[in-house]
């Protein structure tokens, strides 16, 4: 229910049982989460829905995920259970949390007594997306129209306000810089060490070694998706650095034509993305916004950008500068990489500007902030310029110790 229409309009048929189902009184207890991007239950939108629950606040959560809206013979049962009894739900709910942009709100009559919230499933604004890369008139309408039912839009820095105000073709009074409730995780406290041996279990090679991810992004066009793997020499890598390092992989959920070699740690679908950067010590992005959240944790980052002409040029391109804004260095070719790793050439001062970038709060609250503004405790935030104080990384620690 996101990007070009087929030829039968789900996101019509789905707000047209909405609509019907409008007709019975909205339930106060009742939350819907709009889960499009599958995070496993580890996003933002569960990291509310357990600080909800850690409160006791007696909410029924209806949950809508991206498997319950696909259209094919094999879920003709979630389809049917989609468009009855959690349709039904998420039109009698008092609150509706989105992670991804949902279409089908642009055709939706909404009760006076529903607060429609925007997340997103990816922290910060690294490369453009949504209203600010999507080049189709008809997504753009539907787009624009289901903004005009969103109460807010949640982002985790002032610095991005009129990004996101532009991904959402929205006015920027209706972004709220509140933080982003997924990156809690990062700080609290965890056992890496026992999370390392559990992992080894698996991997015994990686034992005494570093862990390195690779964690490139989809490039939007099947051939250039199957290059990506292509252009990473794994052999040259292990025969290099592999007496020192542990190479992990993790490919974007939309790149389908790419696969990891059997002989390569494949992370694709570990459950718990956040869980895997606490256990990376290097990171090798490319234009993702994981590099953002692994920013937070202040570890080296290398962007391997092999295809980055082609990609400033034909792709999205990026809110700020690709290369002034770089949490690390830029390489582009293998040997540069291995180079890099060999005399650790990452610079930690440049991920730190990258994470104050993108970030205002560095804390685990998020989550209580977002709970707090919508459920109670006296601490409503009337309107974003209202909005809680920055924590800043060196507050945190103190409070840490």
């Amino acid at each position: 229910m996101y990007g070009g229409l087929d030829t039968l309009n789900t996101n019509k048929i789905f707000a047209g049982f909405f609509n019907f189902f409008r007709k019975w009184k909205v339930k106060k207890n009742q939350i819907t989460l709009v889960e499009k991007l599958n995070t496993g239950g580890t996003g933002s939108l569960f990291e509310i829905k357990n600080e909800c629950e850690k409160r006791g606040l007696p909410f029924h959560f209806n949950i809508i995920t991206h498997a319950d809206y696909e259209v094919s013979p094999r879920n003709l049962g979630g389809l049917l259970k989609l468009f009855t009894i959690k349709a039904f739900r998420m039109a009698t709910s008092s609150h509706i949390f989105l992670n991804d942009n949902f279409l089908p709100l642009g055709y939706m009559k909404l009760s006076d007594e529903t607060k429609v919230v925007q997340l997103w499933h990816g922290m910060g604004s690294f490369k453009k997306f949504g209203g600010s890369s999507e080049t189709d008139p008809a997504v753009l309408k539907e787009l624009e129209a289901a903004t005009q039912n969103t109460d807010h839009i949640l982002a985790s820095s002032k610095n991005i306000r009129d990004n996101y105000a532009e991904a959402f073709i929205a006015p920027k009074e209706k972004v709220i810089c509140i933080g982003c409730p997924q990156v809690d995780y990062f700080f609290r406290k965890h056992d890496i060490a026992a999370w390392k041996e559990e992992l080894s279990e698996q991997y015994p090679e990686m034992k005494g070694k570093k862990l390195v991810l690779y964690a490139p992004t989809f490039r939007g066009e099947e051939e250039h998706d199957k290059k990506l793997l292509e252009a990473f020499d794994f052999d040259a890598f292990q025969k290099e650095l592999g007496e020192d390092y542990f190479l992990m992989v993790r490919l974007h959920p939309q790149i389908q034509s790419a696969k990891v070699p059997e002989t390569v740690a494949n992370m694709t679908d570990y459950p718990n993305v956040r869980k895997l950067l606490c256990m990376t010590d290097i990171l090798i992005a490319d234009y993702s916004s994981i590099a953002v959240e692994y920013s937070l944790l202040n570890r080296p980052i290398i962007l391997y950008a092999f295809d980055k002409d082609w990609y400033l040029s034909k792709d999205r391109g990026f809110y700020f500068d690709y290369e002034k804004t770089a949490p690390g260095p830029i390489v582009e070719n293998m040997q540069d990489l291995i180079d890099c790793m060999k005399n650790e050439q990452w610079d930690l001062k440049k991920v730190e500007s990258f994470a104050h970038l993108h970030n205002d709060y560095f804390d685990d609250k998020s989550a209580e902030r977002v709970v707090d503004y919508y459920f109670g405790n006296g601490k409503k935030l009337p309107n974003s310029v209202s909005e809680p104080e920055p924590v800043s990384s060196e507050a945190s620690q103190k409070e840490e110790s």
